[in-house]
């Protein structure tokens, strides 16, 4: 989706201390999220915008209160196991694309401390290139 191409502001991140170089998949990277009880009943699935060992920004189908601790599934056509790790929702931003009439959330997540190794072998693996 293209700036341009959207109706709401651009989401306010939270002031870090250090900003983690951030990687673009060069494949789609798929994502199921779990967040009791906000997720009861109902499918969440996105894909990852962008990514970095402490965060993500993904592409999702419904919104998440700030705050709420989510189990993540990281997904590719290239791996025997998914990812499994927990994250943080740190904000939500709701997209449109008019053009297709697309509705879309965009959710940026904090990986908990315990990820960071496998989501450093993750983003190695050669499916993301450095953002310079």
């Amino acid at each position: 989706m293209s700036k341009s191409a959207s109706s709401a502001a651009a989401p306010k991140h939270p002031p870090y201390p250090e900003q983690a170089p951030r990687f673009l998949p060069l494949e789609t990277i798929r994502v199921r999220l779990v967040a009791p009880p906000h997720t009861e009943g109902r499918p969440v699935f996105g894909i990852i915008s962008n990514m970095s060992e402490t965060g993500a920004c993904i592409i999702t189908n419904f919104t998440l209160p700030e705050g709420t601790t989510v189990g993540l599934t990281i997904e590719s056509r290239h791996w025997k196991n998914a990812l499994v790790v927990s994250a943080r929702v740190v904000w939500c931003a709701e997209r449109f694309e008019p053009v297709k009439e697309i509705v879309g959330v965009l959710t940026g997540v904090c990986f908990e401390a315990g990820a960071i190794e496998d989501v450093r072998s993750l983003l190695g693996c050669g499916l993301f290139q450095a953002i310079p």
